[in-house]
C-alpha cells in the first residue's frame, strides 16, 4: 500500500516588484491568496501597505490534499507536534528603499516624514512576505511512549481565578517559513500576470511513499 503526500515545495521569490500603478490590484490579490490558504485577514491597512493574518492549522501526514507543506520531513514535523501558520504581507515604497540604500537612515517611525499614503503611490513598490510557525504547548501534558490514546494530562487547579489563568494551552513562535513565503509570492505574481521568468513552478509533483 502507498502513501501520496503532497509537497507543495520552496520555489518563489524572496521579493516581489510591483510597478507602479497596481498596488491596488496587488492588495487585492494579497487578500485572495491569503484567503485562498485559509488564513482570513485580521489586519487590512491598504494606506501602509499590511496585511496579518489569522493563523491556519499546518497539514500532517495524514491529509495528502493539504498542499501547504514545504517536503514530506514538514508533514512528519506537523505530525509529531501540532503547528499553525500565519502570515504578514508588507508593501514597501520605493523611495523608502532607495533611501536606504543611499545610506541615510529611513524615517520608518514618520516622525519627521509624511505619514505613507500607498493609494497614492506613483513609483515602484516590493511585496515581502512573512510566515510564523507557531507550535502548540498543553501544561501538563504526559505523552505515552506507544499510543497517543493513551496520553494523559495533569489538571492544574488557580488559587485565585482573578488573578491566574486556567489557560493550559499555549501557541509559541518557533520559527519562519521561507519556503510558505516563497510559495505566497510566486502565486502573487502569477494571479497578476507579472513577469515570472524567474520563477519555477510553485508545486511539486506529489511522492509516493511506500
Amino acid at each position: 500500500m502507498g502513501l501520496n503526500v503532497g509537497c507543495a515545495g520552496s520555489q518563489g521569490p524572496e521579493v516581489l516588484s510591483i510597478p507602479p500603478g497596481r498596488y491596488e490590484v496587488a492588495f487585492d490579490t494579497a487578500l485572495e491568496v491569503a484567503r485562498s490558504h485559509g488564513m482570513q485577514p485580521l489586519l487590512r491597512d491598504r494606506r501602509t501597505g499590511v496585511i496579518e493574518t489569522s493563523p491556519v492549522i499546518a497539514g500532517t501526514i495524514f491529509e495528502p490534499w493539504y498542499q501547504d507543506t514545504a517536503d514530506f520531513s514538514q508533514s512528519i514535523d506537523n505530525t509529531l507536534s501540532q503547528y499553525r501558520m500565519k502570515a504578514r504581507f508588507e508593501f514597501i515604497p520605493g523611495q523608502m528603499l532607495a533611501s536606504s540604500d543611499s545610506g541615510s537612515t529611513p524615517d520608518v517611525l514618520g516622525i519627521t516624514s509624511p505619514p505613507i499614503d500607498l493609494t497614492n503611490e506613483d513609483q515602484s513598490i516590493e511585496l515581502r512576505v512573512q510566515v510564523f510557525r507557531e507550535r502548540r504547548h498543553t501544561v501538563g501534558q504526559r505523552r505515552h511512549t506507544w499510543s497517543r490514546r493513551m496520553n494523559s494530562r495533569a489538571v492544574h487547579g488557580v488559587d485565585d481565578a482573578t488573578w491566574e489563568s486556567t489557560n493550559t494551552v499555549f501557541w509559541t513562535p518557533e520559527s519562519r517559513d521561507d519556503a510558505a513565503e516563497r510559495r505566497l509570492l510566486a502565486e502573487v505574481a502569477r494571479e497578476m500576470n507579472l513577469p515570472t521568468s524567474d520563477l519555477q513552478t510553485a508545486s511539486e509533483s506529489p511522492s509516493t511513499i511506500e
